[in-house]
């Protein structure tokens, strides 16, 4: 058994010696733009509606776009843990439990998005009693309503995606990813503003891009997942569902899925009603600088979603100590990109503004934000990776909790005391109490992991064994512990 688990342990997930920087960047590389590819999609979306339809127009769809993230968030975190089972099955040499799990999340990710196509009606009722503007209500409420309808798609995709991330097939999510923010680009310059015969749909059109691209993007995969190749050794045609196996996905996922949900939601409320507070100009610069924040921390995720994998694989092989170091090297290369990303936000905040807007006083609020974004990058890379990290190792209930609890208390608690006592601040003052969130947040995951107390908790969540899977080459790491 040792023999067998020195000779993987220096071996990726497609089965070749590889250096750890090597393997860690050729997994995160297309993991990144894997998980970066909706976010291309809204930015694309927010950027092409400001030049062709104005900055209410691009606010409603960011804040929409926004709205639909957050309702998906408790799926999307649970859905995320398909990546661990997968990858732990992967290390333990049980590839044929892989397309259970997977068909455990495609089911699940359906399910849960035509639960929340409904919420749509409640759209329209919040927004007013946030006391936003007619034409953005209209807009945002127009937007959510069609982009709410392909969740069961974007779900299920979001399974396949972490499917593919855990049996280290990234480049099948590279190609789709690519392929899908080609579609939605394309199709936003045809329906925003009306060309080639089609009337100028606005912000409807850009949802309906982003729709068809979700479905090209999770039609590519699906094509790879399903294919004779990938069948034939991960068993993805095993749709049925499996009880233990679901019950173990939302044993480990429900936590993960609070955590998203919980941060997700407090930011809407940050984004919707405490940057409100200071008007229309700053709610538009707010919106512009979340553009670039999130295309520089949604790598960031990709290259966490890349330490989940290496992490459970890892774990699944019992090398607690590659598991390890593959985060910590992980946190390396998130920070110095973050802190890359950070250097261009500071020193190009005005022009980076003027890209969407040239309305002097969005221009001013939008650099001011940035500016503080660059700094926010420093610690953001903290909780990234080892929330990823953890989540590798089945670690995911006490992190949501720390998540909710740090995030409800300082960023919505502190931001709205701020914003109310301190008003001369301007919204810079919430923007601080968010920093402190993050310094907090990230020293206490990192602890957390560093300390090693997951070590119990991958024994209880380790991959459940189907009785009709063939004998596995490598036990689980509870055989290594007990």
């Amino acid at each position: 058994m040792s023999e067998a688990l020195n000779h993987q342990s220096n071996l990726p997930l497609e089965g070749k010696p590889q250096r750890p920087i090597v393997e860690l960047l050729a997994l995160a590389l297309p993991t990144i733009a894997q998980m970066a590819s909706y976010t291309a999609m809204q930015f694309a979306d927010t950027l092409q509606l400001a030049v062709g339809a104005g900055d209410v127009a691009a606010t409603a769809a960011g804040l929409a776009g926004f709205m639909v993230f957050c309702v998906q968030g408790w799926c999307f975190g649970a859905l995320m843990c398909v990546n661990t089972l997968v990858s732990q099955s992967v290390g333990a040499g049980k590839n044929a439990d892989c397309g259970r799990y997977l068909w455990q999340g495609i089911w699940f990710g359906i399910i849960g998005g035509l639960v929340l196509v409904p919420t749509m009606i409640f759209v329209r009722p919040i927004l007013e009693y946030m006391g936003h503007g007619p034409q953005l209500i209209a807009d945002a409420n127009t937007y959510y309503s069609i982009e709410v309808l392909a969740l069961p798609v974007r779900l299920a995709g979001l399974a396949l995606g972490q499917f593919m991330l855990g049996i280290g097939r990234p480049r099948i999510t590279l190609f789709a990813a690519v392929i899908a923010v080609a579609v939605d680009v394309g199709l936003n310059f045809i329906f925003i503003t009306g060309r080639y015969g089609f009337p100028a749909y606005g912000v409807a059109g850009a949802a309906w891009a982003t729709n068809a691209a979700v479905c090209v993007e999770a039609g590519i995969i699906a094509g790879f997942a399903f294919g004779p190749k990938l069948r034939g050794v991960y068993q993805t045609m095993r749709a049925k569902l499996h009880g233990p196996s679901i019950k173990q996905l939302i044993r480990i996922g429900f936590p993960s899925g609070i955590q998203v949900v919980s941060e997700i939601a407090a930011w809407f409320v940050f984004m919707m009603w405490i940057m409100a507070m200071y008007g229309q100009a700053t709610m538009a610069a707010n919106n512009y600088m979340m553009q670039y924040m999130k295309v520089s921390f949604m790598p960031a995720f990709g290259l966490s979603g890349a330490v989940t994998a290496l992490v459970g694989r890892y774990v699944g092989m019992g090398r607690l100590d590659l598991a390890r170091r593959r985060a910590h090297l992980g946190f390396a290369v998130a920070t110095t990109y973050m802190i890359s990303c950070g250097l261009v936000f500071w020193f190009g905040r005005h022009h980076l503004i003027q890209l969407f807007s040239d309305d002097p006083e969005v221009v001013r609020i939008g650099a001011i934000l940035l500016a503080l974004a660059a700094v926010y990058q420093l610690v953001d890379a903290l909780y990234i990776i080892y929330i990823g990290a953890l989540r590798g190792v089945g670690d995911t209930a006490v992190p949501a909790w720390i998540t909710a609890i740090l995030c409800w208390s300082i960023v919505v608690g502190g931001g709205a005391l701020v914003a109310n006592r301190w008003p001369s601040f301007g919204p810079l003052g919430p923007w601080l109490m968010a920093v402190t969130y993050g310094v907090i947040l990230g020293g206490i995951l990192l602890i957390r992991f560093s300390r090693g107390n997951w070590k119990a908790i991958v024994t209880k969540d380790a991959p459940v064994q189907d009785p009709a899977s063939p004998p596995a080459d490598v036990e689980l790491v509870a055989a290594q512990t007990t």
